[in-house]
């Protein structure tokens, strides 16, 4: 957001309020389409991120999105974004809030199997190098599951330009989907044929019916519980 822009009323009431999530998260849903494989027709999507407590992969493992797109400030900007997270959780009101919200957050393992089964690579599509610049964006197709990486503006009120696509599995080799609103609202943990299984969070409402379809896939045994 330009100077100027700040100084107008709805400018600034926009930049204390900070970015509007769920907008972000529709463009985001809007633009991920465009990168999955030809023929691959969209039927769900849902703005994700890693589970908590789900290790993070070796860096080798970790995707390098939109390597190229990262300026000078845009890493400051970054950076800064960072610091202003951080400093959110030192208020000691917002402190108290994520402790409730968080208060199942270590109950059990978060992930099943290694980097090289299906839930591993899952899991490292969802934490790129560079992290605080990209929606990934959990996209169910008829013929696969998909990770789609959509370019985020260094201050985080809209996405950018770029979409990379990041990693898919057949649909059919999704066993089961699970629930876990006792961890974190919007938890959920997906399971897969090989037998591995990892935490994913939806950040922002409204994965109810992707949930579902993932549940009810074609290799699912519907929810479990």
């Amino acid at each position: 957001m330009k100077f100027s822009e700040v100084l107008s009323w709805s400018g600034f009431k926009t930049w204390v309020s900070g970015p509007d999530h769920h907008a972000v998260a529709r463009e985001a849903r809007e633009r991920a389409g465009s990168a999955l494989p030809a023929g691959e027709r969209l039927e769900d999507s849902h703005v994700v991120v890693i589970g908590e407590g789900v290790p993070a992969p070796p860096s080798r493992l970790r995707p390098d999105v939109f390597p190229g797109a990262r300026s000078t400030t845009d890493r400051w900007l970054s950076h800064a974004d960072n610091a202003e997270r951080v400093l959110d959780r030192l208020n000691p009101v917002n402190a108290a809030v994520d402790a409730f919200d968080d208060r199942g957050s270590g109950k059990g393992q978060a992930m099943s199997g290694d980097w090289g089964s299906v839930a591993g690579q899952m899991a490292c599509s969802l934490q790129p190098r560079e992290g605080s610049g990209v929606v990934s964006v959990l996209v169910l197709g008829d013929h696969g599951l998909h990770v789609v990486h959509v370019q985020k503006s260094p201050d985080g009120r809209k996405t950018g330009p770029a979409v990379q696509y990041g990693w898919g599995v057949p649909r059919g080799r999704i066993s089961w989907c699970r629930n876990r609103k006792d961890v974190k609202h919007g938890t959920h943990e997906i399971g897969f044929d090989d037998g591995s299984w990892v935490r994913i969070l939806f950040p922002v409402s409204g994965w109810g019916t992707l949930a579902e379809a993932l549940a009810n896939s074609p290799g699912g045994s519907g929810p479990v519980s």
